[in-house]
């Protein structure tokens, strides 16, 4: 760790890849942060939102830079504050945000981990566009895009009229949204988050019954490309344990850990989890 006099811990991350990873995820955070769409914290050291909406991903924590030997103290506080609120939370977690360290202690204080690899690659080319013959590919707003994104990762339907919060605050000139279409239906979906020189992908998701058809990869690829055609030189996303394979196909390799924590109150049930039987297309964490 390094520290500035006073000033917060920083992990030292030597692998140059490892920071258009955090960079671009914390851009997003700012977003839902600033967007208005949300009640927001306004402590200097960690960004934190949250909404009366019972489910995880609107109630969140991240990019933690807390002061040297506070971190433990630090995110016992930040966390009693979420439980004491009630609504489910997560809590995104990064090799600068303090994920070695908060690791343990946020499994202690109850929170589920899990497992997200940070992936990056560099855009020297175009991509091969692999879509299927009887897929089209179209780019929409965010608004267009959930219903597919909700069904993709299995998530209630009563959220798609909550998720219009997470593009509230995003800037369309830094955002490609694309679905994409099989015999007619909407089967997948993905999102481009351009930060300077970065293409950041989220949101990839196949419904389950068009698993194992090349929409992920089609998705992907596409996604890829319209970064490079906007001035990307790299691209990163926060795979699936499922998808990590593909990725590595398309050149993307893993450089980081960005775990997941999340918590959900004594008497209610964790979101399922999208199917993983197979056939199975990729999918990233959904932010």
């Amino acid at each position: 760790m390094r520290a500035g006099p006073g000033g917060p811990s920083v992990t030292v991350v030597t692998d140059p890849r490892i920071a258009p990873v955090e960079d671009n995820l914390d851009a997003f955070l700012e977003t839902l942060v600033s967007s208005g769409a949300f009640d927001a914290g306004s402590d200097p050291d960690v960004w934190s939102y949250w909404c009366d909406v019972a489910f995880p991903l609107f109630n969140g924590i991240g990019r933690a830079r807390f002061a040297p030997g506070d971190v433990q103290s630090r995110a016992r506080e930040v966390v009693a504050s979420y439980v004491e609120r009630g609504p489910p939370f997560m809590w995104w977690a990064t090799p600068s945000g303090h994920a070695e360290e908060l690791t343990p202690l946020l499994v202690e204080l109850g929170m589920t981990c899990e497992p997200v690899p940070g992936m990056y690659t560099e855009l020297r080319s175009e991509v091969e566009d692999r879509t299927p013959p009887d897929a089209t590919l179209r780019e929409v707003t965010g608004h267009e895009m959930i219903p597919v994104m909700v069904a993709g990762f299995g998530m209630p339907e009563e959220l798609i009229p909550h998720l219009d919060r997470f593009v509230a605050g995003l800037d369309p000139h830094r955002v490609v949204n694309l679905v994409a279409t099989l015999d007619g239906r909407d089967v997948g979906c993905g999102t481009m988050l351009q930060t300077g020189d970065t293409a950041g992908l989220y949101n990839i998701a196949t419904v389950e019954q068009a698993r194992g058809r090349g929409i992920g990869y089609a998705v992907t690829a596409a996604l890829m490309n319209a970064g490079r055609e906007r001035g990307a030189t790299r691209s990163v996303l926060h795979a699936s344990e499922q998808g990590r394979a593909l990725y590595e196909r398309l050149g993307f390799e893993t450089v980081c850990q960005v775990p997941q924590f999340v918590w959900m109150p004594p008497d209610v049930e964790a979101p399922a989890d999208p199917p993983a039987d197979p056939p199975v297309e990729p999918e990233t964490t959904v932010i």
